[in-house]
């Protein structure tokens, strides 16, 4: 017998023996290359049964252990012990998976980290080498068409015949269908820690809240009980009915219904959505005091015949020949005088009417009482405050009314301020008489 042979074959015998199966005939299975003894693909090893139904199977009534060890090194983890799956082609194509004993355990999939566990903590994922707590590594969540793919962690549940999905990555959260926080419950959701800044529909960060939309409003604010109704609030842009840049308050998804607006140029409109004037009202305003601080007098719309460019403090009249319309004064004691054009002086209208669209309206405001700087010619007498004025020969200027028979239903009011001689603005108390 050839002595290469022997020492083999009988191990063969003895493991043979050791499995208390019929020596002779499973010796003849075992065969040796290179100094190795194995067995042929086809032949099933069994301990603790003589019907293995795998290549290896143990078997036992009691506690049965496969062990793969691994002696020597410096350090627990700078040796491994652990069990290979490999799953290979006739081109050489290969797929590997291993559990390993390297201090932590770890599963291994072509040689990235797939899962590791030390004695009190976890990981899941790809290429982490140095479990400190328990993490899930994965990849991020994408969208392809309406699919959403990836994630670090995927959950679903099923619901009829609909399956819900929630994919989770390191700082997202996709779902297929609407996600709901607290659907079911009464508790509160606190981002109250760290300074943290929430974002809807945008990346800013300026702002502590930033909701962003283009079509739709961008804050719907209900109250669902009995009498309670919803609004919304809305910034425009020039596809809106309420015209592009205004903040929009509405009691309808349309801001064409806006209850109030607020332009970027700072005005007010309410009942109206295109305010021209810094607070603009389409209705009626009540209060109990309005207090006046940009203005001193009470004037009115008015157009001015044949006036291309008129001054303020030009004194006016009625223009017998177009109703509605006024005229500059030309003549002295003129009994059609209707006031003085308002904002000479700096001193602006406090209270400014009209109603566009009628004979109610105009180009200039003219002054109908209160206080007014007006266009006075001395040339006609010394004005002191105290002095009545009337309409004087000077186109468009008063003069003291020094003649009190024809001074009668030609006055425009007060002097309150001094003027020698020549000509120039002279502060009046406006009370027509």
């Amino acid at each position: 017998m050839n002595k290469s042979l022997f020492k083999p074959l009988a191990l063969a015998s003895a493991l043979a023996l050791g499995l208390g199966l019929p020596s002779q005939s499973n010796a003849q299975q075992w065969l040796t290359s290179n100094g190795n003894l194995y067995v042929p693909s086809t032949v099933k090893v069994g301990i603790g049964t003589v019907s293995p139904q795998r290549s290896l199977e143990l078997l036992s009534a009691t506690d049965n252990y496969l062990r793969v060890g691994s002696l020597g090194g410096a350090s627990l983890g700078s040796q491994t012990a652990g069990i290979e799956l490999r799953r290979s082609l006739f081109n050489g194509t290969a797929n590997v998976w291993s559990l390993n004993n390297e201090n932590h355990f770890r599963i291994r999939h072509n040689g990235d980290l797939l899962f590791g566990m030390a004695p009190d903590m976890a990981r899941l994922g790809i290429n982490v080498d140095n479990p400190v707590e328990f993490t899930i590594y994965g990849k991020n969540v994408v969208k392809s068409g309406s699919s959403v793919l990836d994630g670090a962690l995927r959950l679903h549940s099923k619901v009829g015949g609909n399956i819900h999905m929630l994919a989770l990555d390191g700082n997202q959260i996709e779902s297929s269908d609407p996600l709901y926080l607290n659907n079911d419950s009464d508790q509160n959701i606190h981002l109250a820690n760290g300074g943290g800044k929430v974002k809807v529909g945008t990346t800013d960060n300026e702002a502590r809240l930033s909701v962003a939309s283009e079509g739709d409003m961008q804050l719907k604010l209900i109250n669902p009980g009995n009498g309670g109704a919803a609004w919304r609030v809305g910034v425009a842009n020039g596809g809106w009915a309420a015209g592009g840049g205004k903040l929009v308050f509405s009691k309808t998804a349309s801001s064409g219904d806006a209850t109030m607006v607020l332009t970027p140029a700072g005005n007010v409109g309410i009942g109206l959505t295109n305010p021209s004037k810094t607070l603009q009202v389409d209705g009626t305003t009540s209060t109990k005091i309005l207090e006046i601080t940009g203005g001193a007098d009470l004037a009115e719309h008015f157009d001015v015949t044949g006036a291309d460019a008129l001054l303020p403090g030009t004194v006016v009249s009625i223009d017998p020949d177009q109703p509605g319309r006024l005229r500059v004064a030309t003549q002295p004691y003129d009994r059609t005088v209707a006031g003085i054009v308002s904002g000479a002086g700096d001193v602006q209208p406090g209270m400014l009417m009209g109603q566009a669209g009628t004979l109610a309206s105009g180009q200039y405001p003219v002054a109908l009482t209160g206080r007014v700087y007006c266009r006075v010619d001395a040339g006609y007498g010394a004005i002191r405050p105290g002095d009545l004025l009337t309409t004087s020969p000077t186109t468009g200027h008063a003069m003291k009314a020094s003649d009190p028979a024809q001074a009668q239903g030609a006055i425009l009011g007060k002097a309150m301020t001094a003027l020698e001689s020549g000509q120039g603005l002279v502060l009046v108390l406006v009370s027509l008489q």
